[in-house]
């Protein structure tokens, strides 16, 4: 098992990038309620990815990884900045905006994945084939999650205060719709990237079930995103290692994993009686 391990590393190596990155993400996305705006976001981030492939069946685009991951960034990124703006509040709750997004993105998906003359071949890719990382698509993560996580750690009091209490950082001088646009935008490039190797279902669960874990645990934020952190972590680890020996998919085992933990952390805090 050690040598499976050790033979699938960047894999791994990749996983943990992925994770620690959706992790701290993640808690923002549960505190403001906006889960379904990630879920939203890696359909439209699988839709770019089937239009590049069906625009290359047709001759009219490139087939290189470059060509795939830009069309799927320009896409995630007009979701996030239509989001992070309040498109469709005039017309719909936002809830019904996020909705008709994630299934419409859903079903574009499926429909030019189908017509593209290498739909099939790509299909294990859009649904994330994460044991097929390379240490360049690791190191490439890393570009992109580093800058991210820096502008979260210098900026946090500040992304804190527009999402625990938008009314007084509006009055006290804060721009809020510039912070959400900017918080949305690092949320779409990072689910751009992650999704090239995980697929829609693993980011999502990295999004969302290890903060759900730290905040049932936490007692500060500090606390909770150091234990969102651990959790993706373990998961990822543990999930990985456990999928190899046992013969089942890495990403489900992952998510399993990443379950279980949840659970562990609700059970945890009934015996405290909170």
């Amino acid at each position: 098992m050690l040598d499976a391990v050790l033979l699938f590393r960047e894999a791994l190596h990749g996983a943990l990038i992925i994770g620690v990155a959706c992790a701290v993400l993640g808690v923002y996305v549960v505190l403001r309620r906006i889960v379904f705006v990630g879920a939203a976001l890696a359909q439209l981030s699988s839709a770019g990815v089937a239009l590049a492939l069906w625009l290359a069946g047709l001759g009219w685009f490139g087939t290189t990884h470059g060509h795939t991951i830009g069309l799927s960034l320009v896409v995630t990124l007009a979701g996030a900045l239509f989001f992070g703006l309040g498109g469709g509040r005039r017309f719909l709750h936002h809830e019904a905006t996020i909705g008709v997004t994630y299934a419409v993105a859903a079903a574009i998906g499926i429909l030019l994945i189908a017509k593209a003359a290498t739909g099939e071949a790509h299909d294990l890719f859009l649904q994330g084939n994460i044991l097929g990382m390379t240490r360049h698509d690791a190191v490439e993560l890393y570009w992109v999650v580093v800058p991210v996580l820096v502008i979260h750690y210098f900026l946090a009091k500040e992304f804190l205060f527009v999402s625990f209490d938008p009314e007084t950082a509006q009055t006290l001088g804060y721009r809020v719709t510039r912070w959400n646009l900017l918080l949305y935008l690092t949320l779409g490039i990072v689910i751009a990237f992650a999704m090239q190797s995980a697929g829609v279902l693993l980011v999502f669960n990295f999004l969302v079930v290890p903060a759900v874990t730290a905040l049932l645990l936490a007692r500060t934020m500090l606390g909770a995103f150091a234990l969102s952190i651990a959790a993706a972590a373990l998961a990822a680890i543990v999930g990985f290692v456990l999928s190899i020996p046992l013969d089942l998919p890495t990403g489900p085992a992952i998510i399993a994993v990443s379950g279980a933990l949840a659970l562990l952390a609700w059970l945890v805090r009934r015996v405290r009686g909170e």
